[in-house]
């Protein structure tokens, strides 16, 4: 029977030993479990007595909330706080309860610590220091307008509640309402302002205003025209160099509008579209002082641009002359020479110098400043310039390291002032040039200048 039965029985057996390891096992799991049951009931038993030791400071915080949540709705209703909206609020208005949010918006700002009520007192001192500063500035600055600001006490608060009235009224009324009605009368009369003000803009001023812009316009415009028929026949040296000046308005819808209003008949809507476009103008500088406001208002040049076109004999095709306009992108005199260049520059210069200097009645020097006249010219191109000079009968003041022979026999008549350094001191020796021979000295008789003696 063992022969016949023995691994059955060997595996018996060894489940039998398994069977009694696990039993072992859970039999000092139990133990532990009954070591830490009896821990737990002592720790409930402790719990329970602080609990029961909590009961007293428990009610006196429930009490204290309750008061709290009471002064914070005698605040709204004092109308000394508002609630938020996000807050749950009675019938009243008050806060429903004191929830976390509305603690944590109270105490943002408050110190932390041990002695935070002793800190958020002395900040209520001093914030009621300051409001009490503050009410009596500003009753200074309402006597004026026979108001005052008075802080009234709350019954069994240290609060104060500051109210705005006439000094003979009884009550007066609080500072956020009287802040909002003072708004409401302020735009009201803003909005009465700006009535009479456009009225008086459009029976007046706006009248004057479109007539003086037009008046300079068209004097801008027939300048620009009298510049470039000064220019229209001017070419100098053999590279034959040439400059053509417009003054177009910008591709700019507003300043396109803005010269539309101005060149149109009087009237009512024209007048209204006006007052439209420059208030538009004006608050695009809001913030900038008042002088760059009024310029960026009514300063017509910003409505125009310049076009200057430049030619050159290399710019010719089949013979025939061709201008290139200077943009940002293409500067055609990048391809002239340093001379060239200068002379085209100088100019619409002195293009735009000769227009004024030649208006009618004007009786005066026609000066002109000019620094180093001979730099960067050749002889060509110099005696070009003195000659338009000359031909434009200007009077110039100009500089030169020295008086080449070209200028001298260019300029035929001129005053030369010779600078002459000793030690620390510079003083100028004048010399007259007649356009020959050498310059004379300009001296001064003296001795007829001295008062004769008397007996």
């Amino acid at each position: 029977m063992r022969a016949l039965h023995e691994a059955k029985y060997q595996e018996l057996q060894v489940r039998r030993d398994a069977t009694a390891e696990k039993l072992r096992q859970a039999e000092d799991r139990a133990e532990q479990c009954r070591g830490r049951q009896q821990d737990a009931d002592q720790q409930a038993s402790a719990a329970q007595a602080t609990l029961g030791m909590l009961v007293p400071q428990r009610e006196a915080a429930e009490k204290h909330r309750n008061a709290c949540t009471a002064r914070l709705g005698r605040l709204a209703d004092e109308r000394l706080a508002a609630v938020p909206d996000d807050l749950p609020t009675t019938d009243s208005g008050r806060p429903a309860n004191l929830t976390t949010g509305l603690a944590r918006r109270l105490l943002a700002d408050a110190p932390g610590g041990t002695d935070r009520r002793t800190a958020l007192v002395r900040q209520r001192d001093r914030d009621l220091a300051l409001l009490e500063t503050a009410a009596r500035k500003a009753s200074t600055g309402l006597a004026g307008f026979d108001r005052q600001v008075t802080l009234l006490s709350i019954e069994d608060t240290p609060w104060r509640r500051a109210v705005v009235a006439d000094p003979a009224a009884v009550r007066g009324q609080d500072v956020p309402a009287a802040v909002q009605d003072l708004k409401a009368t302020a735009a009201q009369l803003e909005d009465d302002l700006r009535a009479d003000i456009k009225q008086v803009l459009k029976t007046s001023l706006f009248t004057r205003l479109q007539r003086d812009i037009q008046l300079r316009r068209q004097a801008a415009v027939e300048l620009v025209t009298q510049i470039h028929d000064t220019l229209k026949d001017v070419r100098t040296g053999v590279a034959h160099v040439g400059v053509q000046v417009e003054w177009d308005v910008r591709d700019d819808p507003e300043a396109q509008r803005m010269v539309d209003l101005i060149g149109k008949p009087p009237s009512d809507d024209t007048f209204e579209q006006m007052y439209d476009a420059l208030r538009q103008r004006m608050n695009e500088k809001a913030g900038e002082p008042w002088a760059e406001r009024v310029a960026h208002t009514f300063d017509y040049r910003s409505w125009y641009d310049w076009k200057i076109s430049v030619t050159h004999a290399s710019f010719e095709a089949a013979g025939k002359e061709k201008f290139r306009e200077i943009t940002a992108r293409s500067n055609p005199l990048e391809a002239l020479s340093t001379g060239e260049r200068r002379l085209a520059t100088m100019l619409p210069l002195l293009a735009a110098a000769w227009p004024m200097y030649s208006a009618t009645g004007y009786a005066g020097p026609r000066l002109l400043s000019v620094d180093e006249i001979d730099a960067a010219f050749d002889e060509r191109n110099l005696r070009q310039v003195l000659a338009l000079l000359r031909s434009w009968d200007f009077d110039v003041l100009a500089t030169a390291p020295f008086m080449t022979p070209l200028i001298k026999r260019e300029t035929q008549r001129a005053m030369v002032h010779e600078v002459v350094t000793a030690g620390r001191r510079r003083i100028t020796v004048p010399w007259l040039w007649h356009g020959h021979g050498e310059p004379q000295p300009l001296t001064l008789d003296m001795t007829a200048a001295q008062p004769q003696d008397t007996p």
